[in-house]
């Protein structure tokens, strides 16, 4: 094997254990990062107000989830309209961004 050959081994395995360096990170930072939460009756709510509907147009969604009655969700809906469009997308796309849990 000539020198250069050797070389280029080495580089080669220095690089492998910086990709598996920088993919380890990616993973410890994507668990550090807060999570976005909803209320499970908010979350409820939604469903309730969605269910069976192509909840995709972002337009009719902020329409549709607009005050409508129930204080709880009046006075979430008015401080957190981008958590419910975001929980409402995420539904619509099959991922979870956003976690529901109990208030």
């Amino acid at each position: 094997m000539s020198e250069l050959e050797h070389e280029v081994g080495i580089l080669r395995a220095e690089n492998l254990k910086l990709r598996n360096k920088v993919a380890l990170l990616s993973q410890q930072t994507q668990h550090s990062q807060p999570q976005l939460t909803i209320p499970k009756s908010i979350a409820d709510e939604l469903d309730n107000i969605f269910y069976g509907l192509d909840a995709t147009d972002l337009d009719y969604v902020l329409d549709e989830t607009r005050p409508n009655g129930v204080i709880a969700f009046n006075d979430y809906y008015l401080k957190n309209k981008n958590i419910i469009a975001l929980y409402l997308a995420s539904r619509a796309l099959g991922v979870d961004l956003v976690k529901v849990v109990e208030a």
